[in-house]
Order: structure tokens, then C-alpha cells, then sequence
């Protein structure tokens, strides 16, 4: 059985985790699940930046997706692909942003092609062990208070629904920030929030997307 690197045991073992339950061997390629790599961002307080749309095509069910993110002083990005050519799921926009931030995480702990995710390629989901239906979660640092998040959109009715609401709430307040940290600050606090938008209405998602990158491109050239 192919081994995984030294560091990534030393990670999964401070998250009280196995190999077992987060690795598994390809024919060879260790392949790690999508959740155990989200928990090690977490664990190792990795920041991203909100990902950039490089082009896409709902019709034709495709999808590029920048992802850049940050461990301490060090930054790493990637670019996530999603066609039909080689991905078998329904959601290309969320596959493709999957892939790229998977990329991200082991290039930023130094693993990147000793270990791969497993939503790389379809034919390392179908050699999954059918045990390894998930990890177990490690118990969550106390966060700190955030704005509370829109309930999930099953939970009201239709004509209630408050993402409307909430998006142009948040565009107001990309609006008045005044410089990259402080737009920076705002994607960091409300990836909660914008993970479940992107599941309850992508249309909206991707309105706030672009209304973010507009402002951050503004921003980043100097002008306010």
C-alpha cells in the first residue's frame, strides 16, 4: 500500500485522525477524502480568498474555477476544471471550485502530487472503500460571533426566503470597504454563510460573486 508523507501523518494524528479514515490507495496513489482536507484547512487555519469564475457554461454544463488561499506567509492557487468529459456530477460550478481548493490545501502542506483528492477524478471515488463514508469530526474551536447565518432555505417558506435580502445586504458592504484587507476580512467571515447561498440559489451566488470581484479588482487597482 502506498504511504502518505510524514507531514501529513503528523497533521492527521494532531486532528486525533487515521489514515484509514481519511486515505485510501488507488492502485498505488494515496487519495484523501474531500472532508478530511476541508478539516485540515480548518485545523491549520488556512485562508482562502473567494474563488474566481475563469469561465464557465451552464448550458454546456462546464466550469473553471480559480482558487487561491493562504498558510501564514506562504500562498499557493490552482485552477479547478469540471466538464462532462471528466466529471460525472451534476454540479460542475461546485465540483470545479472543489478541485481547485483540494489542490490548494496540499500544495500549501507541501504534499501536492504524493496525495491526491478524491475528487480529482472520478475513478478514485469508484476505488473508494465503501467503510469510508466519512471521517469523524474533531471537536471545533469556539468560533467567534458572526452575523447568523440564513436558515437553510428547506426550513422557510418560499416566498420568505430572505437570500435576496441577505445578498444585497452583503453587497452593501463590500461597498464600504475601502481597501483589500478589508474585503479580505469580509470573504473570511461570511464563507459560512455563502457555502449555503451557493446550495440554496446559484444564481444569486454567482451575482455576489461577481459583485465581490468587481469590487476587489476596483480596490486592487487603486481606485475606491
Amino acid at each position: 500500500m502506498a504511504d502518505i508523507p510524514d507531514k501529513l501523518k503528523e497533521i492527521f494524528q494532531a486532528m486525533g485522525l487515521t489514515r484509514e479514515q481519511a486515505v485510501w490507495n488507488c492502485h498505488g496513489t494515496p487519495v484523501a477524502l474531500h472532508k478530511a482536507l476541508e478539516q485540515v484547512a480548518e485545523h491549520l487555519n488556512i485562508v482562502f480568498d473567494l474563488p474566481t469564475i475563469i469561465d464557465a457554461s451552464a448550458e454546456k454544463k462546464y466550469a473553471a474555477v480559480l482558487v487561491s488561499g493562504r498558510l501564514g506567509d506562504r500562498f499557493e492557487w490552482s485552477v479547478g476544471e469540471a466538464a462532462s468529459y471528466n466529471n460525472k456530477n451534476s454540479y460542475p460550478f461546485a465540483m470545479a471550485e472543489k478541485r481547485a481548493k483540494d489542490r490548494v490545501i496540499l500544495k500549501l502542506i507541501g504534499v501536492a502530487g504524493f496525495v491526491y483528492s478524491e475528487d480529482e477524478a472520478d475513478a478514485f471515488k469508484e476505488e473508494r472503500p465503501d467503510s469510508m463514508g466519512g471521517v469523524p469530526q474533531p471537536e471545533p474551536a469556539k468560533p467567534a460571533a458572526e452575523p447568523p447565518a440564513p436558515p437553510p432555505l428547506e426550513e422557510i417558506p418560499f416566498a420568505e426566503n430572505i437570500w435576496r435580502d441577505w445578498v444585497d445586504q452583503e453587497k452593501a458592504k463590500i461597498d464600504d470597504s475601502v481597501n483589500i484587507n478589508q474585503i479580505m476580512a469580509w470573504a473570511r467571515k461570511t464563507g459560512k454563510q455563502r457555502e449555503d447561498l451557493q446550495e440554496a440559489d446559484r444564481e444569486l451566488y454567482a451575482e455576489l460573486f461577481d459583485y465581490y470581484n468587481a469590487r476587489y479588482d476596483k480596490l486592487n487597482s487603486g481606485d475606491r
